[in-house]
């Protein structure tokens, strides 16, 4: 098995845990350096680095505002476009897609990028 492939597995185990609210597994494979980023530009939207940060500044606060168990399933995918539009101009755009599997087929898809770069690049027509 490759590192990458012992990676996913290691973070795959996490997730099926968190699915139960059991975060152990996925806390233990934070690194002391970790840096956690929250995309966007609302309140919750932030960096923190450092372990003690990150549980600090993002986790506290937010577990604190929960009422129930956290629960979370892993279903996402990472991406990067890279192209050049018939303009000329580099549409290079970061996504995350988001998969609902049924029987083994792709049931749903969300799709995470920005939205700003793509009317700018792309139009909006």
């Amino acid at each position: 098995m490759s590192v990458a492939e012992e990676n996913r597995a290691a973070l795959t185990r996490a997730f099926h845990d968190l699915e139960t609210g059991n975060a152990d597994a996925f806390m233990a494979l934070f690194s002391d350096e970790i840096s956690w980023r929250v995309m966007g530009s609302s309140h919750w939207s932030k960096e923190a680095k450092g372990l003690a940060n990150v549980q600090k500044d993002l986790m506290a606060p937010l577990f604190a505002r929960f009422a129930t168990p956290y629960l979370n399933m892993l279903e996402l995918v990472l991406a990067r476009g890279i192209t050049i539009a018939t303009d000329g101009r580099r549409y290079n755009n970061d996504y995350c897609f988001v998969f609902r599997f049924e029987a083994g087929k792709i049931v749903s898809e969300r799709e995470y990028l920005d939205t700003k770069l793509a009317d700018a690049v792309l139009g909006t027509g």
